[in-house]
Formats: C-alpha cells, sequence, structure tokens
C-alpha cells in the first residue's frame, strides 16, 4: 500500500464520520455531533470549525449526501 493511497482513505474516513456527525446535529444537538466524531477520532480542530464556523464547512460529495444520510427504515411487510 503506498503512502497516499492509505492518506486518501483516511481523509475518506474522516470526511464521512463529519459528515454522519453533520447529520446528527441536524437531528439532535451540537454535544452529540462533537462525541461522535470525538468517538471516529476526527481531530479537534476540524469538529471545532465545523461545529462553530458554519460558513466554513467543505461541501460533501453526492456519494456522502447518500451514504451519510440519516433516513428512517421503511417499514417491514408482515
Amino acid at each position: 500500500m503506498h503512502l497516499n493511497e492509505r492518506q486518501r482513505r483516511n481523509d475518506e474516513q474522516t470526511a464521512n464520520a463529519v459528515a454522519r456527525g453533520l447529520n446528527i446535529l441536524a437531528v439532535r444537538d451540537a454535544e452529540v455531533a462533537r462525541r461522535y466524531m470525538q468517538h471516529k477520532q476526527v481531530p479537534d480542530h476540524v469538529i471545532e470549525r465545523v461545529l462553530d464556523h458554519p460558513g466554513l464547512r467543505r461541501q460533501e460529495s453526492a456519494a456522502q449526501s447518500v451514504s451519510e444520510a440519516i433516513t428512517p427504515s421503511a417499514p417491514e411487510d408482515k
């Protein structure tokens, strides 16, 4: 594995954790979102930026919008 491949994967994991954290923020509160991102090892400076400065947030990709969305489950057929 090359270093840049490992770095790209880590960045993608961080980006996905931030996207999920922002979804949590939308449905819960900042403290729950902060704890989730800390659990996912998002760097503290990134957590502060995304929670305290919404205008500085990076735009999530279309794939993140779908994969990190918090959506209700479909009812099970019985």
